[in-house]
């Protein structure tokens, strides 16, 4: 895992965290993190209808994951969240937040004031657990974001527009050209995918309506699909 982590193999890491995510889920979600880790800079929604199925699946499922971790009950005082970002809780209602970790790197963007500091940060409970909570908000909410944005794009799912009157003799063509049972099936599976990846997005949104144009949107594809005229 740590090999396919530094490597940024991204086809190993959602390999594995799909294998282990029913018995290990703290190191499922991990892996997920890392293969979407440049999903809010240059991603594109690419590949065949399986690939992005199958892409999208796993969204879902990491989306799932980070809910689980944000909504857990005192979570500094869960060892798997205490392994998972690599923070210790010490006497006196404080936690030590470990320098070149992902909480740590919250913490340190969050001050106002005075230089970084290259020693650990010791917070009080009330402030981690108010920087864990926006910070895993805010991490989904780049995630499932950049995702919903790229994939109103995809046209891999669409009917080719000339298949119908003549043989389509473009040879960069992405959209399908064999309208049956499966195609359908798939094209219905996306958009469902894309409307359970909204709600997640409404979850970790710090304003309401913020998303609603990308909601609309999948809506009214969803709704042309299964009544096009």
């Amino acid at each position: 895992m740590f090999s396919a982590i530094y490597k940024n193999d991204i086809a190993q890491l959602t390999a594995i965290g799909t294998k282990i995510l029913a018995d290990n889920k703290p190191a499922a979600l991990l892996c997920f993190d890392h293969s979407f880790r440049s999903m809010n800079k240059d991603a594109i929604v690419s590949g065949s209808d399986t690939q992005i199925l199958d892409r999208a699946s796993v969204l879902c499922d990491y989306a799932e994951l980070v809910q689980g971790v944000h909504s857990a009950l005192e979570p500094w005082t869960k060892e798997p969240i205490q392994k998972l970002f690599s923070f210790t809780v010490h006497s006196g209602g404080h936690v030590c937040l470990r320098r070149g970790t992902f909480l740590y790197g919250c913490f340190e963007r969050e001050r106002l004031y005075g230089k970084k500091s290259n020693e650990d940060a010791m917070v009080e409970v009330w402030r981690f657990y108010r920087l864990y909570q926006f910070s895993l908000r805010q991490r989904l909410s780049e995630r499932l974001g950049a995702y919903c944005n790229f994939s109103l794009s995809v046209q891999v799912f669409d009917p080719c527009e000339v298949v119908a009157p003549r043989r389509c003799d473009r040879t960069e063509c992405q959209r399908q050209h064999d309208l049956d049972h499966t195609w359908f099936d798939k094209r219905l599976q996306f958009h469902m995918f894309q409307i359970s990846i909204l709600h997640p997005l409404q979850f970790c949104s710090s304003e309401p309506g913020q998303h609603r144009d990308l909601r609309r949107s999948d809506i009214f594809l969803l709704i042309s699909f299964l009544a096009p005229y």
